[in-house]
């Protein structure tokens, strides 16, 4: 059975679908399905407890947290077929900034952080219990589409009476009219504040890939329906405490995989069944969270091994290389570079400054001790050497090698 506006104000497709699974024999025919949920939230559940668990206080994850909501921006865009590199991205931010003229696809990287900054705002500034709204919803959808004069779009107001058509292929709206629309967001902000018990229906990231979902399917807007809705689901995530790093982070994986997810989308309505769907963003969840792990495990290294060389440095009598504080301010700022080539870096105005006073063979001893105490690597590709902090040396440690 297709979808069709009756069926859609239900706001029921998971909620119907643990109903049937333990009629019958439908909880054998979907035993497959089910195990891959449980499998994806357990870890899930694991990976976000890691990322919950890591130390963070400002200054320290900033970076991460700052990349990871540009990153986000770019994706949602190229969704709709906006390309901005990150570099792009934060210039727009620094243009707006300083109040400058935005080109405009640079306006819609700028409306897309004050989307963002709002949600962060609004959570944060709620003491009570979080009540979704109509209000909130079309608030982010003016954030999104101001200053932007989309056809027929007015910011943060339901479309006019003409038909919605989108997806790939091109399909009609189930709401056709401004008062289906009235009366469907009026039905979703009730589903959105209802609580459920079933074990899909319950958990909150399915709550949030079926937010974006619905509102995609209700499209109450002109345009910027599906900024909205994946914004939406950032909201829902972070309302309900998913970690401050990747609240927004499924925008990323809907990006990467576009094609696959407008297909997903547009078999929602066909079959009238959104568990592929919704089974398929757990994975892409996890992916993103086994990411931001991997970030903040490198964090921890980068800590760990600055840590490393200041022992070194205080217990150096009983040590064969001897570190010396030039070391240590080297290896923090290659800590900040990363890989990069070394002329790249002995060429920095940082490290021409710390060797200034002192003659050439001092410079050499220093990466020599560096390097014979392997807290860098030095390797050559392609005809160039490159340096890195070599947190290798935090494992042989670890494990008394």
């Amino acid at each position: 059975m297709e979808l069709d506006f009756e069926r859609l104000i239900e706001f029921d497709l998971i909620e119907k679908f643990e109903e049937e699974l333990f009629k019958g024999n439908q909880i054998v025919n979907n035993i497959e399905t089910m195990n891959e949920f449980i499998t994806s939230l357990h870890h899930i559940r694991s990976v976000d407890q890691f990322i919950k668990d890591s130390p963070s206080f400002p200054g320290s994850t900033d970076k991460i947290i700052r990349n990871e909501m540009v990153s986000a921006i770019g994706a949602t865009l190229a969704i709709e077929g906006t390309q901005l590199g990150n570099d792009e991205i934060e210039e727009s931010f620094h243009k707006a900034d300083l109040n400058e003229s935005l080109e405009r696809k640079q306006q819609e990287a700028e409306n897309s952080r004050m989307v963002y900054q709002f949600i962060i705002d609004l959570v944060r500034g709620t003491e009570s219990k979080f009540i979704f709204s109509e209000a909130i919803i079309k608030q982010i959808h003016k954030y999104f589409t101001e200053n932007m004069n989309y056809l027929g779009n007015r910011p943060g107001d339901y479309r006019g009476d003409f038909p919605a058509t989108f997806g790939v292929p091109r399909r009609d709206g189930l709401c056709k009219t401004r008062s289906d629309v009235t009366v469907a967001m009026a039905q979703f902000v009730k589903w959105l504040n209802r609580d459920s018990g079933g074990i899909l229906s319950n958990n909150i990231i399915v709550k949030a890939i079926m937010s974006h979902y619905y509102l995609t399917e209700i499209h109450p807007f002109a345009d910027g329906n599906g900024r909205t809705a994946r914004a939406l689901e950032a909201l829902v995530l972070y309302v309900n405490g998913i970690n401050d790093y990747c609240f927004w982070s499924l925008a990323n994986f809907w990006s990467l995989h576009r094609d696959e997810y407008i297909i997903h989308l547009g078999n929602i309505r066909n079959a009238c069944s959104a568990l592929d769907f919704v089974i398929w963003g757990m994975k892409g969840y996890l992916e993103e969270i086994k990411r931001i792990k991997a970030l903040v495990l490198k964090k921890v290294k980068q800590l760990m091994l600055m840590d490393y060389t200041k022992y070194l440095f205080e217990t150096k009598r009983e040590q064969k290389v001897k570190i010396n504080q030039r070391i240590i301010n080297v290896l923090r700022l290659l800590i900040r570079a990363g890989k990069i080539p070394l002329r790249k870096f002995q060429s920095m105005p940082e490290i021409q400054a710390l060797y200034k006073n002192v003659s050439p063979p001092t410079k050499s001893r220093d990466f020599k001790k560096m390097s014979k105490g392997e807290l860098i690597k030095i390797q050559e590709e392609n005809g160039e050497w490159f340096i890195e902090p070599n947190y290798q040396i935090l494992d042989s440690l670890r494990y008394g090698v």
